[in-house]
């Protein structure tokens, strides 16, 4: 009870924001002193009022009650419970009966009224019991564990620190959730207060089956709650935050408007998407198991000479390489492009090669679609199919290739390593190499120690290591491949081919190429999106996959976003294409066989 008085009491006090030290605590001005428990707020108040505290109780207030709550469930219930509050007392009432039982340190007051005390702070380094996130624990995606996890700290159980970092006794989050109402919670507990076991308010189990349920996005309480869950994930743990600039307030009031006027799954998709595009994030993408059922067309187009151009054909009797689509069932492709890339996330290379190749030719699984195309000077129509699961692969030559005069080509988004092994001798002696990158790898990064002539030990991946929120990253956990050379070495000059569709474990790769000047890059800029991806399942059957840890170049300069640029400039045109050409490959052949 005496807890419960603390919860309604208040006062008017600066807002703060308390991690590691005192020194990271940031002062306001003092508000009026008028008080003003009456005020009316809105639903966009009440909303973001309460996805911010449903953030910092969830992930860094350390009690037993919030590690074991039904967090998706209370997203969607919160909502509900609060949309609808008329006044910042009644919108204060309804937050502490949420999250009262899972944080009885919580503190909420209104302008006006006085400022509850601090409470006791534990006495001692081994005495405290706190959260410790090293990047963002999400879905597991496959067998290989991502660098990624969480503790609490000296709680009961698995309590091993993940790094040496660890917050003030004192430290707390503070803050003004809307105007005039204040929030008080500490993030290090005494072992007594972590223990705390109460039960949040879950009495609601048909939204808490629906927060749950693949079809559950019609309910608008689960689209916002969903909305809440990812906005929180990527404002606390989104490890590029020093780098791209987000309105974080802003983009959570977008999305939740945006959610009470979806209806459909594709709806609540680019609303969550949304969220994706403002991390600039190549990784970032928005999945649900009815936008997964669907087909694209057999073929493969990419944006050449600034029109829609199939580069590869599953249906060689329907698609040629070169033919421009204009138009699929009605709709013009170019706009659709355009639309589809200014949605997606990452690099302008990346988001354009995107929309064109995996997102602008889907429709439902097998149904029909006629589409318009221009071959030449010949305006057709034919008919097709959705019936492929992925882009058709644009033709080149065999994996591994040796040309007649003794250069060889390797494409490694084809090849594994257990083929290039026993070519490996071949290789090694050939006057020239050209490597083709134009895609994703696997397992070839095992070429490099054939590539260097000294072992390196760059780090060049960084986990973020998370105490308190917002962003706020105390430290990086430094990660490289520590290459050591291996023979037979390589001799010859080497090319590497590079395009858009170079992303992630491809950048890996190319990252050693350049920072040491193994060869020469031909063709275009890189995705500039690379880092382990971790996957959230939220509200309503959707996920969202977002990078969980900073890349940056082997010098420590930035990566993100910008990628692995060429230095021979070369790229496909409708000339080429129509008469049978791979102009990247013809470029990079010119380079390796230049002395």
């Amino acid at each position: 009870m005496l807890r419960e008085l603390r919860w309604l009491m208040a006062g008017a006090l600066a807002t703060t924001l308390a991690a590691c030290s005192p020194g990271d605590t940031e002062l306001l001005a003092p508000r009026a002193t008028a008080r003003a428990p009456g005020r009316a707020t809105t639903q966009q108040e009440n909303l973001q009022a309460f996805a911010r505290v449903y953030g910092y109780v969830r992930w860094f207030h350390p009690t037993d009650a919030a590690s074991r709550t039904d967090w998706r469930a209370l997203a969607a219930i919160g909502v509900a419970q609060v949309r609808d509050a008329a006044t910042l007392d009644e919108l204060r009432t309804r937050l502490v009966e949420l999250f009262g039982p899972l944080a009885p340190r919580l503190d909420l007051w209104i302008d006006g009224e006085s400022t509850p005390a601090p409470g006791p702070t534990p006495q001692g380094r081994d005495t405290m019991v706190y959260w410790q996130h090293e990047g963002y624990v999400g879905t597991r995606l496959s067998l290989y564990a991502p660098p990624y996890g969480q503790v609490r700290v000296n709680a009961e159980g698995p309590h091993r620190r993940r790094f040496t970092q660890a917050p003030a006794p004192d430290a707390r989050v503070e803050v003004e959730l809307v105007p005039g109402l204040h929030l008080r919670l500490p993030t290090v507990l005494s072992p007594a207060d972590a223990e705390h076991d109460g039960e949040a308010p879950l009495d609601d189990a048909g939204l808490a089956h629906a927060a749950r349920s693949a079809s559950g996005y019609h309910d608008l309480d689960v689209r916002q709650g969903a909305v809440i869950e990812v906005w929180n994930v990527f404002r606390h743990f989104y490890p590029y935050q020093d780098t791209v600039e987000i309105d974080w307030p802003g983009l959570l009031a977008q999305a939740l408007a945006d959610a009470e006027n979806d209806r459909t799954v594709d709806d609540t998709a680019a609303t969550l998407w949304t969220l994706v595009h403002a991390l600039q994030d190549g990784h970032g993408m928005v999945g649900h198991r009815e936008i997964a059922a669907r087909g694209r067309l057999p073929v493969r187009v990419e944006m050449v000479d600034g029109v829609p151009t199939v580069t590869g054909t599953d249906d060689p009797s329907h698609f040629a390489i070169g033919d421009v689509i204009e138009a699929v069932d009605g709709v013009a492709l170019a706009p659709r492009v355009a639309h589809l890339a200014d949605r997606l996330s990452g690099s302008p290379q990346w988001r354009r090669f995107r929309a064109a190749s995996w997102e602008s030719l889907t429709g439902p699984r097998d149904a029909a679609a006629t589409v318009k195309l221009r071959r030449g000077r010949r305006a057709l129509e034919v008919d097709a199919h959705f019936n492929a699961s992925e882009p058709a692969q644009p033709p080149r030559p065999p994996q591994l290739h040796r040309f007649d005069d003794g250069t060889y080509y390797v494409d490694l988004t084809r090849a594994q390593y257990e083929d290039l092994e026993p070519a490996l001798p071949e290789i090694a002696a050939a006057p020239a190499v050209v490597f083709d990158m134009r895609g994703y790898p696997s397992n070839t990064h095992k070429i490099l120690a054939h590539l260097l002539r000294e072992e390196e030990n760059a780090d060049w991946m960084h986990v973020p290591q998370v105490l308190a929120p917002d962003g706020h990253i105390v430290g990086w956990d430094p990660i490289g491949w520590h290459v050591r050379p291996a023979e037979p070495h390589v001799q010859g000059k080497l090319t590497f081919l590079i395009d858009a569709e170079a992303i992630s474990y491809a950048e890996s790769i190319l990252g050693y190429v350049e920072a040491h000047d193994l060869g020469t890059l031909v063709g275009t800029p890189s995705a500039g999106a690379n880092g382990d991806i971790v996957r959230v399942d939220t509200l309503g059957g959707f996920f969202v996959i977002f990078t969980g840890m900073k890349v940056t170049r082997h010098d420590g300069s930035r990566f993100h976003v910008e990628g692995v640029q060429p230095k021979v400039a070369a790229a496909p045109t409708l000339a080429g294409l129509a008469a049978g050409r791979d102009e990247v490959l013809e470029a990079g052949l010119a380079n390796a066989r230049t002395p």
